[in-house]
């Protein structure tokens, strides 16, 4: 079934319970870090993400609980702005950019209406699609370097984001999977940024990223297995899903810093307050997908 109501789906209590203790507690934990003085909450940061998540987190919700076509349109959606954002980042031409948007399209509707096998067909295909624009062009002094970014590129956002679509069509994912990897996801990154500052340490990678510290890899872990245990009763959890969620997360991230630190930028846009850009908030799940669709399969 393409579509259901979100309304009458069996996950929808649960996960609503869910949600609304996590936001309860996360803000009564903000109040504390500023003794309950409400006009500071502004100037933090933790608080801005909040709020950006008390948008998210229930739309994705229901765009998981409606069905695939739905999950469709909302991995287009994030793949035509998060492909405007890499194409800023890898300083794509025109051309490229307009092939990188054409596929954010074409693919996750292929993999609604098409079966797998195809769509692994397709995968051979983008290698080729990435070579065309510097081809036609005839660009011998840059057409290696811009194959490899748009070919980067289109496994990057609409292959990882089609992979959406294909987990809820699986026999084996559906929403209840999507809800857990969401969940996981964020609290990763929300455990990994609080966990750091906290603890402090040494760093991950600080020519990438120097705020990353091995502490907050082990805040990357903690909020993968949090996220997955919250929602346990909407889909089987494992260590092996729990290591998959944290190392995605880490590897998603620093994906993505290194693409911002060689565009010499902060952030990938200024769409999501607290976050930056799209990207800045879907880099760990862009590679989180692949891992687990590996895995199911």
């Amino acid at each position: 079934m393409l579509l259901s109501n979100p309304l009458a789906h069996p996950f929808l209590a649960p996960l609503g319970w869910t949600l609304v203790g996590l936001f309860a507690s996360s803000l009564v934990a903000l109040l504390l870090t500023v003794h309950g003085r409400w006009q500071l909450l502004n100037g933090s940061v933790l608080f801005r993400r909040w709020r950006t998540w008390l948008l998210i987190a229930p739309l994705f919700s229901l765009v998981a609980l409606t069905g695939p076509l739905m999950v469709a349109i909302f991995a287009v959606a994030v793949a035509l702005q998060g492909s405007r954002e890499y194409a800023r980042l890898a300083g794509l031409r025109l051309s490229d950019t307009a092939v990188l948007l054409l596929v954010s399209v074409a693919g996750p509707v292929a993999a609604l209406l098409l079966p797998p096998d195809k769509l692994a067909l397709g995968l051979l295909v983008l290698p080729l699609l990435a070579s065309l624009p510097a081809l036609l062009s005839q660009d011998t002094p840059a057409g290696a370097t811009r194959m490899t970014r748009l070919g980067f590129g289109l496994w990057y956002l609409p292959a990882s984001l089609s992979i959406m679509v294909m987990l809820a069509r699986h026999p084996h994912g559906g929403p209840g999977l999507l809800l857990a990897l969401g969940l996981a996801v964020g609290l990763s990154d929300v455990a990994a940024f609080t966990v750091g500052r906290l603890v402090g340490g040494p760093k991950l990678a600080p020519r990438l990223s120097p705020s990353k510290t091995w502490a907050g890899v082990a805040g990357n872990v903690l909020g993968a297995a949090s996220g997955l245990l919250l929602l346990r009763d909407l889909t089987p959890v494992s260590p092996l899903l729990v290591a998959i969620v944290a190392l995605g997360a880490v590897w998603g991230d620093l994906v993505e810093s290194l693409l911002k630190r060689e565009a010499g930028a902060k952030d990938a846009g200024a769409c999501l307050p607290g976050f930056g850009g799209l990207l800045d908030r879907v880099d760990s799940l862009l590679v989180v997908l692949p891992l687990v669709y590996v895995v199911l399969a």
